[in-house]
C-alpha cells in the first residue's frame, strides 16, 4: 500500500477532475451547475421527511442504475414523499402504485419502505425526531460511535446494508462516502488500499481527499464513482467512464501516473 502525502492526494484528485471535465460533453458552466448539489451537501439539521426521502432514493438506488432512478424520482418524491403517509400503504396501495408504472414496480423495495415509514415514526415518538436520534449515539465523527449508529441503523431499516448504509449517510452529509466496487477499484489501482474488499481502507482514503482537497467526501465519492462507471452519465455529459473493470481507457486516464495496477495498458 502506498501512502500519499495530503499534497499528493490533491494532485491526484485534481488531475483527475480535470480529466472528468474534459471528457464531458457539457460546458464547464453546465458541469459545474450538474455538481454543485454534491459540494453543498453537509451535516446539518433536516425533517423528518427530507430524512425519508433520502432513504427512499437510497433503496431505489441499490441495485439499479444510477439513470432509471433519476427518470423517476418526481415520481418517486410525489408517492413516497411523506413518511406518515406512506406509512398506512396496504397491500392494495401498493399494487395500484405497481400498477400505475410511474415508479419502479419492485414490491420488496416497495414493502421495505413502508416498513422504514413505520420505523421514522417509531423513532419520532420514542426521540422526537430522527435529528435527535442522531445527535443521541453522540459524536458521530467518532468511529466507535459511527459504528453504533450503522449497526442500529441497519437492525431498523430494510435496504440500509452493508453499502447502501454508507450511501444514506453520505448523502446526509457525514463523514463517510459509500465503498462500492467502483471506489474500491480505483482506489486499489491507485494503491491506496491492499485489496478491493477493503471497505475500511476506502473510507479512509476517501477522507483523506475530502481533508487534502477541501471538498465535501460526497463530491469525492460522485467523481471518483463517475470515472469508474461503465454506464452513460447524461446529467455530467459522460458517455462512458474511464478506470473501468475491464478495457479501461488508460490512454485517457488524467492518474495514469499513479496507476499501479499490474494490468493497465503500456501507453506508446
Amino acid at each position: 500500500m502506498t501512502t500519499y502525502k495530503p499534497a499528493e492526494l490533491s494532485k491526484i484528485f485534481n488531475a483527475l477532475e480535470k480529466t472528468f471535465f474534459s471528457q464531458s460533453d457539457l460546458t464547464q458552466t453546465q458541469l459545474t451547475k450538474s455538481l454543485d448539489s454534491f459540494k453543498k451537501i453537509k451535516k446539518q439539521k433536516r425533517e423528518d421527511n427530507d430524512y425519508f426521502l433520502l432513504m427512499v432514493y437510497v433503496t431505489f438506488y441499490s441495485g439499479f442504475k444510477a439513470k432509471t432512478v433519476n427518470d423517476k424520482r418526481q415520481a418517486i418524491k410525489e408517492i413516497f414523499g411523506d413518511y406518515e403517509k406512506v406509512a398506512k400503504y396496504d397491500e392494495i396501495k401498493v399494487q395500484k402504485i405497481i400498477d400505475s408504472k410511474k415508479v419502479i414496480g419492485h414490491r420488496q423495495k416497495i414493502n421495505g419502505i413502508i416498513h422504514n415509514a413505520n420505523q421514522i415514526k417509531a423513532i419520532k415518538k420514542q426521540y422526537g425526531s430522527f435529528d435527535n436520534y442522531l445527535i443521541s449515539f453522540g459524536d458521530n465523527d467518532n468511529d466507535r460511535i459511527l459504528c453504533e449508529l450503522i449497526k442500529d441503523l441497519k437492525k431498523r431499516f430494510k435496504y440500509l446494508g452493508g453499502i447502501t448504509v454508507f450511501h444514506f449517510l453520505s448523502d446526509i452529509g457525514f463523514n463517510v462516502l459509500k465503498p462500492d466496487r467502483v471506489l474500491c477499484r480505483i482506489f486499489f489501482r491507485l494503491g491506496l488500499v491492499d485489496s478491493e474488499e477493503d471497505s475500511k481502507g476506502v473510507i479512509a482514503a476517501g477522507r483523506k481527499f475530502a481533508s487534502a482537497t477541501g471538498h465535501p467526501i460526497r463530491y469525492i465519492d460522485i467523481i471518483f464513482v463517475a470515472y469508474g462507471q461503465v454506464d452513460e452519465k447524461p446529467e455530467f455529459g459522460l458517455r462512458e467512464g474511464i478506470c473501468l473493470s475491464s478495457n479501461p481507457k488508460c490512454e485517457r486516464c488524467g492518474i495514469y501516473k499513479f496507476c499501479q495496477y499490474k494490468k493497465k495498458k503500456k501507453l506508446v
